[in-house]
């Protein structure tokens, strides 16, 4: 939770954040590349907001890989700072990584941790690379290695359709999901937490999130009572409590950082 009583911002909204298409031989396995160049001045508090990924990132502290979260992170990124990333979809990365998600949920960890001597003769390719293609080299280091990667199991992906698609708010969708998919309750919540670092009810909280997020920069004069019914959520009470939870802000904080409002909550 942020503890700072300075005003927070949404990571993407502070400096120049910028994603684009990865390359089409990984459009399967890559979501985007992205850079994030941090303004100059004195630091102010983010949030990374969770959205069910694991990102490779550079930056001149080293490569290293970004785990899933459950709520939103808080880094200290220096001023001036340049990090570049490449975002896994949600549950391919711990395939390439040959990890269990669950085991770096929360955590940034080196990624020599997962590829040894690749990742560190990677780090050291980037360190001496112009900018403009580093995001390039990255995905060329993964793209490398996919013909060894295995997708994720079926019910990994079924579980996933699932969830992006449900628009009910239940607190429990476990049940429909082993219906769903046609697998036990016991392996499914076992599959989750490998590939997704998490059980399905979180990563349900966070698609829900991530559904209100898209709204908030595609339809911001609708009222928040539309958008939260819209995204899945009970309503607009339910709503507010879960985005202070997964991100300390509110609904209306997000919805203004993300493109302001014309019309009153």
């Amino acid at each position: 939770m942020h503890g700072s009583l300075e005003p927070l911002t949404l990571a993407k909204q502070r400096g120049t954040y910028r994603e684009r298409a990865a390359p089409h031989a990984l459009a399967g396995h890559v979501e985007c590349l992205w850079s994030h160049q941090m303004p100059e001045g004195p630091p102010a508090p983010i949030a990374v907001v969770p959205d069910g990924c694991v990102d490779i990132l550079w930056s001149n502290r080293g490569l290293v890989v970004a785990g899933p979260d459950r709520t939103a992170a808080f880094p200290v990124i220096a001023p001036g700072a340049k990090v570049i990333g490449l975002r896994f979809r949600p549950g391919v990365a711990a395939s390439f990584l040959r990890a269990s998600l669950s085991e770096i949920t929360g955590q940034i960890v080196p990624l020599d941790a997962f590829w040894g001597k690749a990742a560190r003769e990677l780090d050291a390719k980037l360190q001496d690379a112009p900018d403009a293609i580093r995001a390039d080299i990255m995905a060329a280091a993964v793209l490398e290695r996919s013909p060894a990667v295995s997708p994720p199991p079926g019910d990994v992906a079924a579980a996933l359709a699932h969830l992006t698609q449900r628009r009910d708010s239940s607190d429990n969708p476990i049940s429909a999901l082993a219906a769903a998919t046609g697998t036990s309750e016991r392996t499914l919540r076992r599959r989750c937490h490998e590939h997704f670092g998490y059980g399905a009810k979180t990563l349900d909280r966070i698609l829900r999130l991530q559904r209100f997020l898209k709204a908030c920069r595609s339809e911001p004069s609708v009222s928040l009572g539309i958008l939260a019914l819209d995204a899945g959520y009970a309503d607009q009470a339910h709503l507010s409590r879960e985005a202070k939870e997964l991100t300390s802000l509110s609904p209306a904080e997000i919805r203004r950082q993300l493109g302001g409002h014309r019309q009153a909550a």
